[in-house]
């Protein structure tokens, strides 16, 4: 695994934290069932426990943040193309117009078992929304992976 910065390793842990939404500092089966949920990735059983196995080296039938952040990082920080950021980014657009509005967003983090408040929400859309405008763009979107 390559050496993470400091912002780089704080933005993994934000990630680890949305997939770990009892705040047990461990993502149980259950919890990544949820995040493949709500982004619309389907994975059988079987599939669930491939990917268990693969990231839980310990073999706690849990993955902690460590285990989380080697199987994570090289992926996690490499540059995607735009027809994988559009694919991404129309997970989050539910009604199709081309804007991640603050209601998708609290849509998508409410399935992955995350309820934040309507202006914590706010305050997320607001810091990535260049334009003022109140949604995020696609562009606006991409800026996260630049």
């Amino acid at each position: 695994m390559t050496k993470l910065t400091a912002s780089q390793e704080r933005e993994l842990h934000d990630a680890f934290d949305l997939f770990d939404s009892d705040r047990s500092g461990r993502i149980s089966r259950n919890e990544l069932k949820k995040v493949l949920h709500a982004l619309n990735i389907k994975a059988n059983e079987k599939e669930l426990s491939q990917l268990m196995a693969q990231m839980d080296a310990d073999g706690s039938g849990e993955i902690d943040f460590d285990e989380f952040k080697k199987v994570m990082a090289g992926s996690f920080f490499k540059k995607y193309s735009k027809q994988e950021l559009m694919s991404a980014f129309k997970k989050f657009d539910a009604d199709g117009n081309g804007y991640i509005s603050t209601k998708e967003l609290s849509d998508i983090l409410s399935r992955m078992g995350r309820h934040l408040s309507r202006s914590d929400v706010e305050a997320m859309v607001k810091s990535l929304d260049t334009s003022g405008d109140g949604r995020i763009s696609f562009d606006e979107f991409c800026n996260l992976f630049d």
